[in-house]
Formats: C-alpha cells, sequence, structure tokens
C-alpha cells in the first residue's frame, strides 16, 4: 500500500483524469476549418496551358505577374460544396476573393462549374455551352477590335446559360433562351431553378458592396452573366 503523497499513485490518477477529459471531448465535433478562397501567383504549369488558349502574345494582355489564380469555393447546382479555379488581375484579386467568399457564405447562390477557359482552348463560345464560369481570357469583345474587360483579368461570368446575354432577338449562348427575359428569369427563379442572377440577390449584392458592375443593369442590351470592375 503506497504512502499518502506517493508519487505513483498521484501520477496514475492524473492520468486516469486526462483520459477520462479525453473521452469528453472526443463527443465533441471538431469545428469545421471554414472553407475560403485561396489566392497565389500565378503557377508556371498553368501559365504554360494558358499561352496560346486563353492569353496571346502582342494583344496587350496582362503578363503571367500581373494575374493571379483563385481556388474558389462554391456551392454547386446540386448544394454541394465545390471548388473551382478562377485567373484574374492581380489588382482585383483581393477583393474577388471577398465577393466569393461573401457569396459562399450566403448558401443561398448557385453555381454550377467553375474552370479555367483554357479547357474549352479559350473559347468563349464553348466555355458558356458548358454553363461554365469564368474570368480571364484575352480577347476582344465580340463584334470589335476593343480588349473585353476579361482580357484585362477584370469581368467574370457566371452561369452563362441561366444568365445569357441578350441583344434584341441575339441570345448567348442559345441554350438562354428560356431565361432571356426579366419575366422569365423571374419565373424559373420562383420555381427553383438554380443560378439566376436577379437584382437584389446574393450575387449582385456581393459584387456591387465592392463596386463592381452588372451586366444585368445595361440598357441597350441585357449581359446578365457578367460583372465587371471597369463598367464594360
Amino acid at each position: 500500500m503506497g504512502k499518502r503523497g506517493d508519487p505513483r499513485r498521484t501520477k496514475r490518477a492524473s492520468l486516469a483524469a486526462a483520459g477520462l477529459l479525453c473521452g469528453m471531448l472526443g463527443t465533441i465535433p471538431a469545428q469545421a476549418e471554414p472553407v475560403m478562397v485561396k489566392q497565389q501567383p500565378l503557377p508556371d504549369d498553368v501559365w504554360m496551358d494558358m499561352v496560346g488558349k486563353s492569353w496571346h502574345p502582342g494583344r496587350g494582355c496582362p503578363s503571367q505577374a500581373n494575374l493571379v489564380l483563385l481556388t474558389v469555393p462554391f456551392r454547386s447546382f446540386a448544394g454541394q460544396t465545390a471548388m473551382g479555379e478562377l485567373v484574374v488581375a492581380k489588382s482585383v484579386a483581393p477583393t474577388v476573393s471577398r465577393i466569393f467568399s461573401e457569396i459562399y457564405r450566403t448558401a443561398a447562390f448557385r453555381i454550377d462549374r467553375m474552370e479555367r477557359v483554357d479547357k474549352y482552348g479559350g473559347s468563349d463560345d464553348a466555355s458558356m455551352a458548358a454553363n461554365n464560369t469564368s474570368a480571364f481570357n484575352c480577347r476582344t469583345v465580340a463584334g470589335s477590335a476593343n480588349l473585353s474587360a476579361h482580357a484585362l483579368g477584370m469581368a467574370i461570368d457566371i452561369n452563362p446559360v441561366q444568365n445569357p446575354y441578350v441583344k434584341g432577338a441575339e441570345v448567348d449562348p442559345p441554350q438562354g433562351r428560356a431565361f432571356d427575359s426579366l419575366a422569365k428569369r423571374q419565373a424559373a427563379h420562383d420555381r427553383g431553378e438554380p443560378g439566376i442572377i436577379l437584382a437584389g440577390g446574393a450575387a449582385v449584392t456581393a459584387f456591387k458592396q465592392h463596386g463592381w458592375k452588372w451586366g444585368g443593369d445595361w440598357t441597350t442590351l441585357k449581359d446578365y452573366q457578367h460583372f465587371s470592375a471597369t463598367g464594360r
């Protein structure tokens, strides 16, 4: 029988108490890590994949050093957390990170897919047809020789099918014809169809709070998918 104050008894008691505490803590679920946008300098392998697809020499588009790769969490159409990629200008990367973090936290807005346009060979038409959300693409504005805001890494198109470009009878992508008017868009939203961008909704609110403009506010045409830092 050990003596009072026996260090061996004290050690055994301490270990027993520690075991009990660990058992109790084991019943408490660990707090999940926050899901956040990750930004990093444009990696060399990504840059090499972009050259000849979304980036072309001689067009006056940003250099590798002036572009940033964002890894972005979003809610899929099925409501699951997914991760996508956006390439944006270094100057707007912190703002875009905040915007998409805010959209994700609302848990209300859904995005179908988010891949670099390079997967589609740099083709804006192919990317839109796939309902792909994308940002940088070194291209001109359709029907002109002027660089698009996408060529500067300062514009983002979200869910192009549900949020098409509409100018008169022209709807782009063509699959977006079911969403080419405010009445159709509101009705689809009310039916619970995901990914539709509406004034006052989570996407428009997040972008506008950070000074970005929405193509759905344009008067001579509507570009419901389009957000830009430049207003064009």
